[in-house]
Order: C-alpha cells, then sequence, then structure tokens
C-alpha cells in the first residue's frame, strides 16, 4: 500500500471488529484507524480495552442505519480523503431476529457504508465480513463464491448476510468477500469472549431439557476461533491477491462430525461428579424428520417451558441436519495456513462454558 495507511472499521466495539482493529495495529505500527462507534460510552469501553493502541484510533461517532451513516461534514470529509481500506464487520448477528429487522441493519446497514467507501479519494480495499451461512439450507460442498439462494436459509440473519453479499459484489468497490463459520472461543485454552447460538444450545443439552439432536452422527459442524478469524481478515484486508474474492475462514474438511462433538461435549459434562448425580439422559441424535415429529409432540403438549426450550434452538439447530462442508480453496492459497483443528479447543471450550455458569459469572463481575 502505498504512503499512510489508514483502515476505517466498522463494528469496532463487537467481537470480530475489534480483534481485527487489534491484530492490524499491531501488525503495523505505523497504520492509523478510524473506527465508526455509536456512543462514547462504547468508545470509551473500547479504548480501554485497545489500552496504548487506542492512541491511534479516531472514534466516528455514526450509526451505520443511517444515510451518510449519520456523520458530519468534518468528518466525512476526513474519512473521504485518508482511507484506504475498509473493514465492515458491523452486524446484527442474533438468529432470532424478524426478517425486516435483520435486513435493516445488516442488509441496509451494509448498502449504507458501501455507498459512502464509492467516495473515498484512495480507497484500495472493502472487506465485508460476511458468514459462511449465507449457504442457508444448501448441503454438500459450499465453493467461494456467490451459490445463490434457491435452497433457503434456517434464519433471517443467514439471509440478510447473503442480501448485503450481494449488495457489495453489486458495486464498482475493491471488494472481498470473508465468511467465516461459527466462532465459539477465542482459541487454544478455549476463552469464550460472547455467549451464541452454539453455546446456548449446550447449555440446553447439558440441563436435558431437550431429547433429541436433528443431524447425522458423521455430519461435519463447521466451529472456529476468532484469533484465527481476525488475524486471517487483518492479512486478507492488505493483500491484493484478495481483490474480488470470497474467502472461507473455516475448517473445512478439518471439521469434526457432530457425533464427534456431542460425544465429547458428554465427555467433559461427566468429569463432574454433581451433573452425573442429576442423571440427565443423553440426547438422541435423530434424522430432521424425527425430530420435527419431536417438535410438533412439544408443541401439542402445551408444556410451555419445553416450547420455549425448543423456539430458542429452531433459529439454529437445523443447520446441524444440513451437512456441508466449506471449501477453502481461496483461504489456503492467501493464508498458507489452514484453521486450527476443533479437537484442539473444543474441550477447553466446554470447561471454560461450565466454570462461567455459560458466560453468567463474567456478566455479574462486570455489573
Amino acid at each position: 500500500m502505498r504512503g499512510q495507511r489508514r483502515v476505517f472499521v466498522t463494528g469496532a466495539t463487537g467481537l470480530v471488529g475489534e480483534e481485527v482493529l487489534r491484530h492490524m495495529l499491531r501488525d503495523d505500527p505505523a497504520l492509523e484507524a478510524f473506527a465508526l462507534v455509536r456512543t462514547e460510552p462504547g468508545w470509551k469501553s473500547l479504548a480501554a480495552r485497545l489500552g496504548p493502541l487506542a492512541g491511534r484510533v479516531v472514534p466516528i461517532h455514526g450509526d451505520m442505519t443511517r444515510s451518510g451513516m449519520g456523520l458530519d461534514q468534518s468528518a466525512r470529509e476526513s474519512i473521504q480523503r485518508e482511507t484506504r481500506v475498509v473493514v465492515h464487520a458491523a452486524a446484527d448477528t442474533s438468529f432470532s431476529r424478524a426478517l425486516d429487522h435483520s435486513r435493516f441493519v445488516n442488509t441496509l446497514g451494509t448498502y449504507n457504508v458501501a455507498e459512502m467507501a464509492a467516495e473515498f479519494r484512495q480507497l484500495e480495499r472493502f472487506v465485508f465480513v460476511s458468514t459462511a451461512f449465507v449457504a442457508g439450507r444448501s448441503t454438500g460442498t459450499i465453493l467461494e463464491r456467490d451459490n445463490g439462494c434457491k435452497a433457503g436459509w434456517v434464519n433471517a440473519y443467514e439471509q440478510s448476510k447473503y442480501e448485503a453479499e450481494s449488495t457489495v459484489r453489486a458495486s464498482a468497490l475493491p471488494w472481498t468477500v470473508v465468511r467465516p463459520s461459527t466462532i465459539v472461543c477465542r482459541g487454544a485454552e478455549g476463552d469464550i469472549p460472547q455467549i451464541n447460538a452454539v453455546h446456548r444450545a449446550l447449555r440446553i443439552y447439558h440441563r436435558g431439557l431437550a431429547a433429541m439432536i436433528p443431524g447425522d452422527r458423521s455430519n461435519p459442524v463447521d466451529v472456529v476461533t476468532s484469533s484465527y478469524v481476525s488475524g486471517a481478515i487483518a492479512r486478507i484486508a492488505l493483500d491484493p491477491r484478495a481483490v474480488h474474492k470470497t474467502v472461507h475462514l473455516c475448517s473445512g474438511g478439518n471439521a469434526l462430525t457432530l457425533g464427534e462433538l456431542i460425544d465429547t461435549a458428554y465427555e467433559v459434562w461427566a468429569e463432574s461428579p454433581e451433573w452425573l448425580k442429576r442423571g440427565v439422559e443423553r440426547a438422541m441424535i435423530t434424522d430432521a424428520e424425527t425430530y420435527a415429529l419431536f417438535e410438533r409432540a412439544v408443541l401439542e403438549t402445551g408444556d410451555v417451558r419445553l416450547r420455549s426450550v425448543l423456539s430458542s434452538l429452531s433459529h439454529f439447530i437445523p443447520q446441524l441436519a444440513l451437512p456441508k462442508v466449506f471449501d477453502t480453496a481461496v483461504a489456503d492459497v492467501l493464508l498458507d495456513v489452514p484453521a486450527p483443528p476443533a479437537s484442539s479447543y473444543w474441550k477447553p471450550m466446554l470447561r471454560s462454558l461450565i466454570a462461567s455458569n455459560w458466560g453468567q459469572t463474567a456478566e455479574r463481575a462486570a455489573a
């Protein structure tokens, strides 16, 4: 890249955005950054976590769901004049939102960021952080490209991110689309920076609140670490070979199977004498049709608690019965290093979940 480097990061207060920003600042002592933040408290919290690195970050107060991101003229001119790389990581990652809401944040927000980036005078790269699960209900090998949308999606998040990708691809920007699969922990130690749908589903089965899991023991389940994803994005953002490429940041062919992940979970849970005393029955892995019958039976019983449990699972767990392998050929060329095997961090992650009581210990400490 030529001359002074300035990167503009959206979602810098979120898990991926913050870690990407941290990686880029550490990797290049000359790098300076703009960070889009919605509130002053949000910026102060981010600055505290970044420590000395925050001295090279200029907070930009705005909202990507507004036209022009709600920026004042001075901020807009500075960003347009100085930004060479955009990393758009901001998103609402909840799987349970209504489609209109997910589109408002993820699709419209991406359109607004891309529209402004088109005005950047020195722009060399626009990196859009999507999700591997834009593949939705598709099965088989998922290639690093626009694979269409005929199969449909499991939830509104997947659909809104696919539509956001389409917005980026249709632009004249020097774009790169990166697609992480499901982040379950930070690294090999199993530290969990953010509780998500996978962790919540594990909690339900740990408590014995659901008797079945849809899928087949041989189905691959793709999970990754945030350190791998953020480090990869930081490198790809500055790699000229990545222009107009779609990159899967996934375990790919090295993903563990559903059977392996579930067996390991029950193995770790059985390390606790207290859990064993409760006599929690092991959930049965079954085909999608049988699971659907199970769901229907629960709905017909009128049991409010069980209905609530299945409702919370419905936005995520159908993916387990839709076997897919994410091709990583482009990622392999650009990064040279594959994602760390899930076998190296799945057990530590499970133990961290238990130790933190599924994130509640950290929440109480922060209160």
